[in-house]
């Protein structure tokens, strides 16, 4: 049985640098078309991946943003910062949870996020 929990994207990154995300939302698997946002909230939480039932580690409001024709909200973007991920190394899940303005809810699947070692953690520390 393969585990298709897993869809979205893989990311890499070394802990402590500063990543921003932007998920496209489509519906439709055939002729995907832009699903529209407008109303919605996103949020943006990473789990340790050991411990799946735990809190997660990190929860970020994401901040709804416009295609490139000018056509459809349909761009989910989150940014971490350094202090978010100096101190986290390992595998992690990510997970998008999106909510319309009728409160219905929507989790696009989940992905598998590594954060390498910062092997300079101090330097970062002191000056932030």
């Amino acid at each position: 049985m393969i585990n298709d929990t897993y869809t979205l994207p893989r990311i890499d990154f070394v802990g402590g640098s500063t990543e921003s995300f932007l998920f496209h939302v489509y519906f439709g698997k055939e002729n995907p078309k832009p699903f529209g946002l407008t109303g919605c909230e996103a949020n943006f939480a990473i789990i340790d991946y050991v411990n799946k039932n735990g809190t997660p580690i990190i929860s970020k409001t994401m901040t709804v943003e416009m295609d490139s024709q000018d056509e459809f909200y349909n761009i989910l973007s989150v940014q971490l910062n350094s202090a978010d991920t100096v101190d986290l190394c390992g595998k992690f899940i990510y997970q998008v949870t999106i909510r319309d303005v009728e409160d219905m809810v929507d989790i696009p699947q989940q992905g598998v996020i590594y954060i390498h070692n910062n092997i300079n953690k101090d330097y970062l520390k002191q000056n932030s």
